[in-house]
């Protein structure tokens, strides 16, 4: 009867808000649908949609963000994961050899392979791709943690040598040399995009996703994009130039949408993906699409804004009883339960407890609210500060659930402003810093992802956690291997580090679905983690 009453309750405060914000924007799909090319069941055409995502007048550079459908199908990396995202098979490399020492890399590229635009794809392009990443502003992480074990590379990223030094390419051949072993060294070249050097050359690495190659980007995979309409939809056509198994699809066309349940019974999209509960729920009742659940690691948790890079403290969070406390306050098992049915699984480390890798003495942190009370008055915490809590999502569901943390710390006796960011998230988390708690997500290529947000060397995160280097040393010893027993013991020491510091709250990982219109689409039925690069065999997919 508790939990109803406090589920009412979280609706009627989310309500409230709704009420008080600014009224949301009606579907981009439908302004979108009056411009683009019309769709018949027949046409050749795939209608995909980019689920809250509006075009620009220019395409997302794919050093930050890999994943998107189109981003699969126009540009290629040298290997190709499969769905586990473990498995690898060459793609623009040919073969290669790694030395019995794991410092050595000899990459062969396959021959003939051609830029969109008629251009030969050389072992140049690659050489100059992972030289311009390590220098440039935007990118993930795995990348510049792999390519830093190259020789020569902080001297490179420094400005104190010409040429990155470990790379080199003799003909089709290309051979790196690092300083250190990556465990993961190749599955990281199977997400990374090769760029076009004659094309991006002369740009500045600081602002190369800013470039106007991304308004008519020049790939080199299965599909080429034939136009852009900024703000609605991208039609993308077979590349010519791609020397592999040609498509069966002669059209896609990728739109702009806000909420994909009204567009799907219209019949005006065929395939998208999310992970938002109520656009899950609600295609429940679109009886032509399918859906297609995935586990992976997605994870949403609160990072704590403890201190900056220079050592100023926020006394509010400092002390770790008040961190706890505010994980005993919150009822995760009955908001994940209620807010994310058959989505969310409750989180307690960067490692799932349904993993075997998971510590099973971590702390469980089950809803203890006068556990919450009792810690917060050892800390003498001061009860008339705010909590400054923020958050970026903007659907429902995470306002929701927003809301009913803002009351569970309000019923330990807690403050609380609980207000989304009003900027984008990567300044207002890093940059402006104007909160103590703040829900973020995290689409996890592995472990090296959640637990590199700890490392002293990671330039958002020790602006807000401190530069300390406590977790340095387990995470390059977890870079370093690929040895499953050795990983699983690291993994064991890192979580304990997680248990003794507690920067970051745990909060649930998520799920991912893919709908398909399956009266119209046929696909090879292979599905993974959306925001990475892998082999969908999109080559056998047809419009029936």
């Amino acid at each position: 009867m508790k939990k109803m009453k406090l589920f009412l309750l979280t609706i009627l405060s989310a309500m409230l808000i709704i009420g008080c914000t600014p009224k949301k924007e009606s579907s981009t799909a439908s302004k979108a649908d009056d411009s683009k090319p019309a769709a018949t069941k027949n046409d050749g055409t795939l209608n995909i949609a980019n689920v809250g995502e509006k075009f620009g007048d220019k395409f997302t550079a794919l050093w930050l963000n890999r994943g998107q459908l189109e981003q699969k199908l126009m540009f290629r990396s040298l290997f190709l994961p499969d769905a586990d995202l473990k498995n690898l098979k060459p793609d623009l490399a040919k073969d290669y050899k790694v030395s019995d020492d794991q410092l050595t890399y000899t990459l062969n590229m396959k021959e003939n392979v051609k830029w969109h635009d008629g251009q030969p794809l050389t072992a140049e392009d690659v050489v100059w791709s992972i030289g311009t990443v390590l220098k440039a502003a935007q990118v993930n992480a795995i990348y510049t943690s792999a390519f830093s074990a190259i020789e020569g590379a902080d001297a490179w990223k420094e400005g104190k040598a010409e040429t990155l030094s470990g790379i080199t390419a003799d003909g089709n051949t290309i051979t790196v040399k690092l300083t250190r072993p990556v465990g993961n060294f190749i599955p990281v070249l199977g997400q990374f995009a090769i760029y076009p050097k004659h094309l991006l050359k002369d740009e500045n690495p600081l602002e190369i996703h800013n470039a106007n190659f991304w308004k008519n980007p020049i790939g080199n995979g299965m599909y080429k994009l034939e136009k852009l309409e900024p703000g609605n939809f991208a039609v993308f056509v077979p590349a010519d130039t791609y020397e592999g198994a040609k498509p069966k699809i002669e059209k896609i066309v990728v739109t702009s949408v806000s909420e994909p349940i009204s567009a799907a019974k219209a019949g005006k999209i065929d395939f998208f993906n999310t992970n938002v509960a109520e656009f899950i729920e609600g295609m429940k009742s679109v009886d032509s699409f399918k859906a297609n659940p995935i586990d992976m690691l997605f994870y949403r948790y609160f990072i704590v804004n403890m201190q900056d890079a220079d050592g100023k403290v926020n006394e509010k969070m400092a002390d770790k009883r008040v961190r706890e406390a505010i994980l005993y306050a919150i009822d995760r098992k009955s908001l994940t339960a209620q807010l994310y049915p058959e989505l969310a699984t409750l989180l307690n480390t960067g490692v799932p407890s349904t993993f075997d890798e998971y510590d099973k003495n971590a702390p469980k942190y089950e809803y203890n609210p006068e556990k919450a009370k009792q810690l917060l008055k050892e800390a003498n915490f001061d009860f008339n500060e705010k909590i400054k809590l923020r958050y970026y999502y903007g659907d429902q569901t995470s306002i929701n659930f927003m809301t009913a943390v803002a009351q569970y710390l309000t019923d330990v006796g807690l403050k609380v402003d609980v207000l989304k960011f009003q900027g984008d998230a990567t300044s207002e988390l890093y940059q402006i810093k104007d909160y103590d708690i703040a829900l973020k997500g995290l689409s996890s290529f592995g472990y090296e992802e959640w637990y590199g947000e700890y490392e002293s060397s990671n330039a958002n995160f020790v602006n807000i956690f401190g530069k300390k280097g406590t977790f340095d040393d387990a995470i390059n010893r977890l870079k370093a291997t690929s040895d499953d027993k050795e990983r699983a013991k690291i993994l064991k020491e890192l979580q304990k580090l997680e248990e003794e510091n507690l920067n970051k709250l745990p909060l649930y990982t998520t799920k991912t679905y893919y709908y398909i219109n399956d009266s119209k689409v046929k696909t090879a039925g292979i599905y993974g983690n959306p925001w990475y690069n892998y082999d969908m065999k999109f080559e056998e997919w047809e419009i029936k």
